[in-house]
């Protein structure tokens, strides 16, 4: 059976103005530290993505230079189309090697994204937000004497 929540009770009216704010200001941290992390998350996986083809450039760059010193010092058919089968293989090769890494990356960084979004969804954060929701009536009538009312308002 479902209950209600009873919104007009002491506990509720007796909330002072700071503790108002204070609650309110629990949602836009929550927020904003979940803004962060996600970034942070991000962040590290674009860091990885770069190491990745760091490490595959140098790869190629290396057997490159060992291919071009191999057609620099060979003038036979034979050779130079096993060099030629050789830099395809590598090609081939690296290739599949480069996108499966970067796909684990990838897998690794969203990953990290979702673990930060289990954050908000833990039960305690949402009772702090729940409790921070509770708290907006305590927070407009803290800020009623700066916004009178329209006599016109009232008479309707």
């Amino acid at each position: 059976m479902a209950t209600k929540r009873n919104s007009s009770s002491p506990a509720a009216a007796a909330v002072t103005p700071e503790a108002a704010w204070s609650a309110a200001s629990e949602l836009p941290r929550q927020q904003l530290t979940l803004a962060a992390e996600s970034a942070c998350a991000v962040f590290r996986g674009f860091e990885a993505m770069r190491k990745i083809q760091e490490k595959a450039a140098h790869q190629a760059l290396q057997h490159y230079s060992r291919a071009a010193e191999k057609l620099k010092e060979t003038s036979e058919p034979a050779q130079v189309m096993q060099v030629q089968a050789d830099l395809l293989r590598f090609d081939l090769e690296g290739a599949t090697q480069y996108w499966q890494q970067l796909g684990a990356a990838a897998v690794d960084m969203q990953r990290e994204l979702m673990e930060c979004c289990t954050h908000m969804v833990h039960p305690g954060a949402l009772q702090r937000v729940a409790s921070a929701g509770d708290s907006f009536p305590a927070m407009a009538s803290a800020f009623s004497p700066f916004f009178p009312f329209n006599a016109r308002a009232e008479a309707s």
